[in-house]
């Protein structure tokens, strides 16, 4: 054994007993704040950093997921599920309805006036995609009327072809019966 543990298990009582005074406890506090330990700037340092570079990453987040929520809802599958599936209902009635319309060669009647209704679908999608939170509703019920407004014109043109026909056919074969 080397003389210093030798000198402390001699020794052990007095070490138990006696209490540093607080002038030495002062001393050496006031030694560590003259000159902090460099270990521990730089830990403070860190800490620092690491605290920036969380805020700034969940700030990041918060933005983007904000930003591309808004700029995914361009239509109104976009916005839900339900709306999804009335879309899909209000554009296969659409087709449905010139097909029909097609095939008396009518079709060219309501042409335009259904591509006037698609541009003014298309305005409205492209509001929908910059619209401001809360104001999204009404340009939905905007895009489902003009779905309706297009079946409804379709419909009427279909109603007065389907009636124009028949009442020729009627006519036709009264004339043959005579």
């Amino acid at each position: 054994m080397n003389n210093l543990e030798n000198f402390i298990r001699e020794n052990r009582q007095d070490f138990d007993r006696r209490v540093p005074g607080l002038e030495v406890w002062a001393k050496i506090d006031h030694r560590l704040e003259q000159h902090p330990h460099p270990r521990i700037v730089w830990m403070r340092r860190l800490r620092v950093a690491a605290a920036v570079v969380v805020l700034l990453a969940a700030g990041g987040a918060i933005g983007g997921h904000l930003s591309s929520t808004s700029k995914e809802v361009d239509s109104l599958a976009g916005v839900s599920p339900e709306y999804a599936e009335m879309e899909r209902y209000f554009s296969s009635q659409v087709k449905e309805k010139m097909a029909s319309l097609a095939a008396y060669r009518q079709d060219g009647f309501v042409r335009s006036d259904i591509q006037d209704l698609d541009a003014i679908y298309e305005d409205l999608k492209n509001e929908l995609k910059n619209a401001q939170p809360g104001s999204e509703e009404q340009i939905i019920q905007a895009m489902i009327g003009n779905y309706q407004t297009k079946i409804d014109i379709l419909e009427q043109v279909l109603d007065k072809v389907q009636t124009t026909n028949s009442t020729n056919l009627k006519t036709e074969g009264n004339e043959i019966s005579l």
